[in-house]
């Protein structure tokens, strides 16, 4: 019977120069790399909302978010790409730990014939406080002088809760074993089991969306004493696992900082492995020549000074700067594209109408039950496009800009030489509510700013 499949990989808060595949001389992933060298590696792909749930959104659905949608549910008329393919004869599972994703009316699992969520990573906004912490201590991955200033004051907000932060992971994190207790250890080993169970006869869609490398930043040498950081093995120093939000300066020493970036990368590392074994699985249960797989995260990851993150540390300011907006985007459409780079903006949007494009000779067909037509979700308001034409080489580009921004705080227009950011709070430090321009934006090299 014919047949095509479509895996989604969505790994979140990846930020793209983390990866072999984009430049990166010095990081172990070799799993997403092979992947690469078998795809299109798009070079200037661009989440249009952020951070994560604008992100999904306009994955899910084919339509843009910023400006008109921010932090929130599916609406009753959005349309995701599982309703277009319920009823259709398509298997669709969810398998994720994505906790935003899981909140109570949000619906994102809306339209999959399966929906499994893995409770317990950060933001499942499941409550484990009545937990007892026995085996871990939090003051052990957070250093006093981050909390506290030279006067002895707490420092901000998000240094007075930094350390109950820490406390909700470990209550957790004290009854792991081995790395197969990691989440996303766990997600893969779903995805397997799901792939192994399938219908071999039908086409299926599966939406992998992993949390990792969301912080905690706690790969295996946070919690194997025989093991160091392979990125970083000579730090002497706490393992920070959660950094707190904020600036970065007179708050960490510069060795803390890199440490910070290195259990980020070994984090990176521990995800590729897992994303290994099911790629594996897919090429063992003979799958391969009939999948296209979709790899990408919603957003990156601000990690410190200078080009790492200016100036700050986690998602703490809405600044869509390259370390933050641009993402990896790799796209495998079997039998074309293999080793391909493309330079052409792609976004976020463009996810579904790829998906649709690719299993269009099932999408088309008409739904009926016992002679009778059945009304099924349609495909109006798409504003995406396909990216498989660009993987052809049928089109040069599918847009002539990128977009980014966080609903109601900023916008940015994403060229091939420069990115414009518009910030449109009135409230803002005055350092801040500036229009800014940066040199690089279509290449992530340049990342200096200055005001207009």
């Amino acid at each position: 019977m014919f047949r095509k499949n479509v895996i989604v990989i969505m790994a979140d808060s990846l930020q793209f120069n983390y990866l072999g595949c984009y430049g990166n001389d010095w990081i172990t992933t070799p799993n997403i790399d092979r992947l690469a060298k078998e795809a299109t590696v798009f070079e200037n792909a661009y989440t249009e909302g952020l951070p994560t749930i604008p992100c999904r959104r306009a994955m899910m659905t084919g339509r843009y978010t910023l400006p008109f949608k921010g932090w929130g549910p599916l609406d009753l008329d959005d349309t995701s790409v599982a309703d277009i393919l319920w009823g259709r004869g398509v298997q669709t599972a969810l398998i994720y730990d994505s906790g935003p994703l899981h909140l109570p009316k949000y619906g994102y699992s809306r339209g999959f014939d399966r929906a499994i969520f893995l409770h317990g990573h950060a933001m499942d906004f499941q409550h484990y406080g009545h937990d007892p912490l026995i085996h871990l201590d939090p003051n052990d991955y957070i250093e006093e002088h981050v909390m506290l200033n030279e006067k002895g004051e707490v420092r901000d907000a998000f240094s007075s809760i930094i350390k109950h932060e820490i406390a909700d992971v470990l209550r957790l994190r004290q009854y792991w074993r081995s790395e197969e207790d990691n989440y996303v250890a766990l997600l893969a080993r779903e995805a397997i089991k799901y792939l192994e169970g399938i219908d071999r006869q039908k086409p299926f869609m599966l939406w992998l969306d992993s949390f990792d490398p969301h912080e905690p930043w706690d790969p295996p040498s946070v919690w194997d004493p025989n093991l160091k950081c392979p990125y970083d093995p000579d730090y002497k120093g706490k393992d920070m696992i959660i950094p707190v939000m904020g600036e970065v300066e007179g708050m960490y020493t510069d060795e803390e900082l890199h440490h910070i970036r290195m259990l980020y990368a070994e984090k990176i590392t521990l995800v590729d492995r897992w994303i290994g074994k099911v790629l594996d699985k897919v090429r063992e249960l003979g799958l391969w020549e009939d999948t296209m797989i979709i790899f990408c995260s919603d957003h990156g990851e601000p990690m410190g000074k200078g080009q790492w993150g200016h100036g700050i540390m986690r998602k703490c300011r809405p600044w869509p700067y390259e370390e933050l907006a641009h993402i990896p985007f790799i796209v495998r459409v079997p039998g074309v594209g293999e080793g391909k780079r493309v330079s052409a903006f792609v976004q976020s949007c463009d996810v579904a109408p790829t998906i649709i494009d690719f299993l269009s000779d099932f999408i088309n067909r008409p739904v009926t039950r016992g002679g009778f037509p059945i009304p099924v979700p349609g495909m109006e308001g798409i504003q995406g496009h396909s990216v498989i034409p660009l993987v052809r080489g049928d089109k040069e580009k599918i847009h002539d800009f990128a977009i980014a921004g966080f609903y109601g705080f900023s916008w940015s227009i994403i060229r091939d030489d420069y990115s414009y950011i518009h910030w449109l709070t009135e409230n803002q430090d005055p350092l801040d509510a500036v229009l800014k321009m940066y040199d690089g934006g279509g290449t992530g090299q340049g990342r200096l700013s200055r005001d207009l």
